[in-house]
């Protein structure tokens, strides 16, 4: 359990730490081509490349067949079990990894939980307006509150010290962070700054994420009111010496933005894109999320250095030494080196290969294996209990068979075994099943 989740945080860490360099190299870009609205979506990679880095390796079971089996030699033959991808020297310095990153993680969650509810103090008493808003003594611009309902804050002295219009221009552009539900996206962001505490890029991201925001917002109103763009800037230049940066507050929407006032103030002297261009920057994004999480997942071989893949022709014929009934099942599966397919997890019996060093560096079992030649370790049970690990070394592509009788198991077994990385030979396999 332990070796499982800090393989995920780590393959996570990775695709995460890929994705935010990626949305980092694009966003400036994309925003000047496309618009803020559709360059904000850019930050779906993240969440597509993690997703996709987590989800089972693209190893498959290729066909699969049996003859009657005895209703006592399914229920003899149970689940296969998968050892721990990490090697049992490695366990101490796991778990001790992983308990630093918990304390971590729960430090992380305390300070942000402090620092919200110390911004939400230093607000004072809230009090409710007519027009549904809430007052604020300390506030001086107005801004969205509030993890699980959010609401719009705004100064007491609203009136007094906007014009009707600069009022009206910086609630629809809390309105439109309401509606973009921006307060929830931020609380996940919160969320993956306490998992990724270690992460330096995620730091980077949170600034990024929230001058992406507001520049989303900014060209949302004034999509609509383009006529109030210097009405806009002179708000935005009212607040720019106000004390309370959105770092202080991490989950909300506050107007005022320090950190990207000269970019929300470029951005107001720029034309919005037209709808051609924001259909084609959607279309694009969308593109690139499907591309880079299939190449997440499919990659996942290639970045844990197992090599080619491995096709594998598994028959296996059972005897029941008391009735000698005999079944036989046999299956097709394609795999990496060290690896079975989701699908075999409950084949009652199954046989993981693994190449040599010269294709993958990293495999400690197939380290005495000559070049070209293939270690298949097989597994058998017997009524929920292993009756026995045979294991055979042959050429790549040239069957072996083996002849397995144990003293106290109720079966005897015949396992036909090749496995092969020719090309030829995998493709040829694909289309017979296709065809099927």
């Amino acid at each position: 359990m332990g070796a499982d989740l800090f393989r995920a945080l780590m393959d996570a860490t990775i695709a995460s730490s890929a994705a935010l360099l990626l949305i980092g190299l694009l966003r400036k870009p994309l925003r000047a081509a496309v618009g803020a609205r559709v360059a904000y979506w850019l930050w779906l990679l993240v969440p597509v490349v993690v997703l996709a880095a987590l989800l089972p390796p693209p190893s498959q079971i290729i066909s699969a067949s049996s003859s009657s089996v005895a209703a006592q030699v399914r229920s003899a033959l149970s689940a296969m079990s998968v050892g721990d991808a990490i090697p049992r020297g490695q366990t101490g310095l796991v778990a001790g990894g992983l308990v630093i990153w918990a304390a971590g993680a729960c430090a992380m969650f305390v300070l942000l939980l402090r620092r919200q509810r110390s911004f939400i103090r230093s607000l004072g008493t809230l009090l409710p307006d007519r027009n549904g808003f809430q007052r604020s003594e300390t506030a001086v611009a107005p801004m969205l509150v509030g993890a699980w309902k959010p609401r719009i804050v705004v100064p007491l002295d609203f009136e007094v010290r906007y014009a009707p219009e600069e009022r009206d221009l910086m609630l629809a552009h809390e309105r439109a962070h309401l509606s973009r539900r921006d307060v929830a996206v931020n609380a996940v962001a919160a969320g993956w700054l306490c998992v990724f505490w270690f992460n330096p890029l995620i730091y980077w991201a949170i600034g990024w994420i929230r001058t992406d925001q507001e520049l989303a917002c900014d060209a949302h109103v004034l999509a609509r009111q383009q006529e109030f763009r210097r009405c806009y800037a002179n708000a935005l230049l009212k607040t720019q010496l106000a004390t309370e940066s959105a770092w202080r507050m991490p989950v909300g929407c506050p107007w005022h933005s320090n950190h990207s006032l000269r970019e929300r103030i470029l951005m107001l002297k720029r034309p919005s894109p037209g709808l051609v261009r924001r259909a084609l920057g959607i279309a694009g994004i969308v593109v690139l999320a499907a591309s880079s999480g299939y190449a997440a997942w499919a990659g996942q071989a290639t970045a844990d250095n197992k090599g080619p893949p491995i096709l594998v022709d598994l028959k296996v014929t059972t005897t029941n030494l008391q009735t000698n009934e005999v079944s036989v099942m046999a299956t097709r599966y394609l795999v990496h080196s060290s690896e079975l397919p989701s699908d075999m997890q409950e084949s009652p019996v199954a046989c993981t290969p693994f190449l040599p060093p010269d294709l993958v560096p990293d495999e400690t079992k197939a380290r005495r294996l000559g070049k070209g030649q293939i270690l298949l370790e097989c597994l058998i049970r017997e009524g929920g209990k292993v009756v026995g690990t045979p294991s055979a070394v042959t050429l790549d592509g040239r069957p072996v068979v083996l002849r397995i009788r144990m003293d106290a198991a109720l079966y005897a077994y015949e396992l036909e075994l090749n496995a092969t990385t020719s090309e030829e030979r995998i493709a040829e396999a694909k289309k017979a099943s296709e065809k099927s």
